[in-house]
């Protein structure tokens, strides 16, 4: 209904009708205002929120139906609309007089099924975001065990090849020192074979 009035109350005013831009402003920024009060628990904001979109209501009717004193429709939607805004501002007032009396506040409580299904609702948000977050540790923990994975067959290998480069430094010392052992026992040997060597005689006459 009121995306109709205010639908209206634009044609009146941008087709060459009575009607004024303020008005319609006015009335729109009313509509706001009250619906944002109804959306809050306090009974007092809701008795607010319920004269604020009465009366723009009634501003939007008036700036579809025209200004003009002859429209006596418009007239009287506007005050049957007063009459029931008054009357239901009345008895959301007394509730909340009464509420207050009981509870010592005018805040509407939630009900029980509705807490039960926020409830359900945020536990199954909870258990979502527990798979989520499972199901991503997994995947980083996979991650680590192949990167460790890697990491020590890396270790193995670079270990492989440090104990075959020993064995081959271990190999050639062995030649060396083999080799260093042949060159002195062939030196020992040349030495005793020059010892055993007779000595040169003069073959001269002695004078």
């Amino acid at each position: 209904m009121t995306a109709t009035v205010l639908s209206a109350a634009a044609t009146g005013a941008f087709t060459g009708g009575a009607a004024s831009v303020t008005l319609v402003v006015t009335g729109g920024l009313l509509v706001a205002c009250g619906v944002y009060q109804l959306l809050a628990q306090s009974l007092t904001r809701l008795v607010l929120g319920l004269i604020m979109t009465g009366n723009g209501l009634n501003v939007l009717i008036l700036a579809a139906g025209g200004l003009g004193p002859a429209d006596v429709l418009t007239q009287a939607m506007i005050l049957t609309a007063i009459v029931i805004t008054l009357g239901m501002a009345a008895y959301l007032l007394a509730l909340a007089y009464r509420n207050w009396q009981l509870n010592g506040d005018d805040l509407v409580q939630d009900d029980v099924e509705d807490r039960r299904i926020a409830r359900a609702a945020h536990r199954e948000d909870l258990s979502g975001e527990l798979r989520t977050q499972r199901a991503a540790y997994r995947a980083d923990r996979r991650a680590a065990l192949d990167a460790s994975w890697v990491r020590k067959q890396e270790l193995r290998e670079a270990l492989r090849e440090a104990r075959r480069e020993l064995r081959g430094r271990a190999r050639l010392q062995r030649a060396i020192a083999a080799r260093a052992e042949d060159y002195e026992y062939l030196e020992e040997e040349t030495e005793s074979d020059t010892d055993f060597e007779p000595r040169p005689t003069h073959r001269g006459g002695a004078t």
